[in-house]
């Protein structure tokens, strides 16, 4: 059973222990409601790290006026039993009273990469994150931080404050875990009834379209999207945006030919039980043999 913590002074205590034993600290952020992508997150951890902790914090900061925060799931007792399952060591889940006092009045922010595609459709959510991210970077202290390439811009932008800040946490992003239709595993998924988790396949067959032409050679954009827009098409799903960027720099739109280091990302609202359940997902465009193999599963998994 994973040591759990509510407070911040007995979670620092704890990690004040572990320092003086020069125990290596791996850390995985999370709003709750885990599933196997998260699973991920913590083994990775556990093999790379004496120490992993866990932290489940659904963070109000980061939820827009119009968004699900209070329907946001928690599923306590399930999280603690998976963590447990895995062997991490500890767990820490603090109130918003303890996270954000009377008195806490700062806010982290990131220009530019922020103001793009989530950015540009929820205003402020990116500063709630790098907020939230940070004060648990600085209560955790940990050596290597671990975060999904489902959720790509958030690692960016964490990335980019990493390094503007000098904080020396290593940030590792893992690659994204996929259903064996190839949706991105997503804590919101639970949303989709079963016909709308059925339409929600066309997101990873549009990616995987675009990836499959990629690997062929191709690099016109227009083609690509083409591919991609021609799955979606088939469910009439017109998705909230659908771009080439580059990797490095996230404000860098490509509109003719696809670079090195590119990221085709989407977001797209799917219609279930009379609300709209918005998935996000990406994939990496290059060569190199790890990508190519991610890349070949996706499509395998999308087309089979």
């Amino acid at each position: 059973m994973p040591l759990v913590f509510t407070r911040r002074h007995e979670f620092l205590k704890y990690i004040k222990e572990q320092k003086e034993k020069r125990n290596s600290i791996g850390f995985v952020p999370t709003m709750g409601a885990l599933h196997a992508g998260h699973a991920q997150l913590i083994k990775q951890s556990k093999n790379e790290n004496n120490c992993t902790v866990v932290s489940i914090f659904v963070n109000p900061k980061q939820f827009g006026p119009t968004e699900d925060f209070a329907k946001y799931p928690r599923t306590f007792q399930n999280d603690i039993d998976l963590i447990e399952s895995i062997g991490a060591e500890a767990v820490f889940c603090p109130t918003v009273e303890e996270m954000y006092p009377n008195n806490f009045n700062t806010q982290v922010s990131v220009s530019g990469i922020t103001e793009v595609l989530c950015g540009a459709y929820r205003p402020g959510h990116f500063n709630g994150v790098t907020t939230v991210v940070l004060l648990l970077m600085n209560l955790v202290q940990a050596d290597r931080m671990y975060l999904g390439q489902k959720d790509f811009q958030q690692v960016q932008v964490v990335k980019k404050m990493v390094l503007d800040l000098v904080h020396t946490t290593n940030i590792i992003m893992v690659p994204t875990v996929r259903e064996e239709d190839g949706l991105a595993l997503s804590s919101r998924n639970r949303y989709l009834s079963p016909e709308a988790r059925q339409i929600a396949t066309a997101v990873p067959k549009s990616l995987a379209a675009a990836a499959k032409l990629f690997l062929q050679g191709e690099t016109n954009v227009t083609k690509l999207l083409k591919a991609s827009r021609q799955e979606l098409n088939k469910f009439q799903l017109e998705p909230q945006y659908l771009e080439f960027r580059k990797i490095s720099d996230l404000t860098i739109k490509f509109e003719n030919t696809i670079q090195e280091e590119t990221v085709l990302a989407i977001a797209q609202f799917i219609d279930s039980n009379d609300s709209k359940v918005r998935l996000i997902d990406n994939v990496i465009l290059d060569n190199n043999s790890t990508n190519k193999q991610s890349l070949e599963d996706l499509i395998s998994r999308a087309f089979r």
